[in-house]
């Protein structure tokens, strides 16, 4: 088959390898669609925990091709995604239900190799159905499912007001999911005018250039009930905490880079009764995404962006870690669907 393989840090290659077999207890997908993620950047890079050579792609959909023996629930050419993350469920973090710190944790295109591929291996346990679902819309279960986690660890109560900074796929779902749990009013901050159009078709009250953020001192003097940040920039969330307001609460969602600082009074979290919440992955959390986007509450046609195959996909990561390409970069293993 035809793969995607970080052969080490900074070098990725298209080439054939064998195809996986599944033993008793998994299943074997036919990789329809998966989407880059900004984690397959840092994977690429060599800045995550992976080890080399592996096949990156964690967030994907297809059909199965094969099932282990003892695979119960699912039958061959069901269509279907699956949860990346394995987890041990014996381990002292899984048995108090905090799984995303699982101490024998593996993850499909992490730590296994994952779907940037034409087939892909998952445990039964992982996988899902997705019926009637189109693939390009089901590759986007997985980033939205972190996203209600987020969500779920801090969520707007209703009749709140949101502010999210980053208006790319992951703070546009930030945006629809804020509303549909129950916030009456969310601005967006972007650098791109481009992505704050999008947010205002997607049901954004405002949208700030962040040139402009002034603007938010003068007209919210006292401050948004909860921010969202999903830019993992550093200085970007130093500035967002202070748009907080009083007893609201501070979501803090982007991936800064590690070892990075923030200046923050302590005074003024105390003063001022803030909440400041973490949101590492995701739990538990592929259903009710699932659920999200059969529904129509989130509309993810927009955020998708550049449809491409293997054989482009390492010119195409060039282009990502150069931030050069259009919104959710999806791949179709298996040739571009129509």
């Amino acid at each position: 088959m035809k793969a995607y393989v970080i052969e080490e840090a900074n070098k990725g290659v298209t080439k054939e390898v064998s195809v996986p077999v599944p033993n008793d207890d998994q299943v074997l997908i036919k990789v329809m669609v998966a989407g880059l993620c900004g984690t397959d950047a840092h994977i690429f890079k060599g800045s995550y925990y992976s080890n080399f050579p592996l096949i990156p792609g964690h967030e994907f959909c297809g059909t199965i091709e094969k099932v282990g023996k003892n695979v119960k629930n699912f039958t061959v050419g069901q269509r279907v995604t699956a949860d990346p993350n394995i987890f041990c469920e014996k381990c002292s973090n899984c048995q108090e239900n905090v799984q995303n710190f699982c101490k024998d944790f593996d993850a499909i295109g992490v730590t296994l190799d994952g779907a940037m591929a034409q087939y892909v291996l998952a445990p039964e346990g992982c996988v899902f159905d997705i019926g009637d679902m189109d693939f390009t819309t089901a590759a986007m279960i997985e980033p939205l499912s972190c996203v209600v986690y987020g969500q779920k660890r801090a969520r707007p109560e209703v009749g709140d007001s949101v502010l999210i900074f980053g208006a790319g796929p992951i703070g546009l779902m930030h945006l629809q999911l804020a509303k549909h749990n129950g916030a009456t009013f969310a601005a967006i901050v972007d650098v791109r005018q481009d992505r704050l159009d999008i947010a205002k078709k997607l049901g954004a009250d405002l949208t700030l250039t962040s040139d402009k953020t002034a603007q938010l001192k003068e007209q919210f003097p006292e401050g948004f009930n909860m921010v969202i940040d999903s830019t993992g920039v550093p200085k970007v969330v130093e500035s967002a905490l202070t748009y907080v307001k009083h007893a609201g609460t501070f979501l803090i969602f982007g991936v800064c880079p590690q070892g990075t600082k923030i200046q923050v009074d302590p005074f003024d979290i105390y003063k001022r009764d803030l909440k400041i919440v973490g949101s590492f992955a995701l739990k538990k959390t592929f259903q009710p995404a699932i659920n999200l986007l059969r529904s129509k509450a989130i509309d993810v046609s927009d955020i998708i962006g550049e449809k491409i195959t293997l054989e482009e996909l390492p010119a195409q990561m060039d282009k990502f870690l150069a931030g050069k390409t259009e919104m959710k970069t999806v791949v179709y293993p298996n040739g571009l669907l129509k």
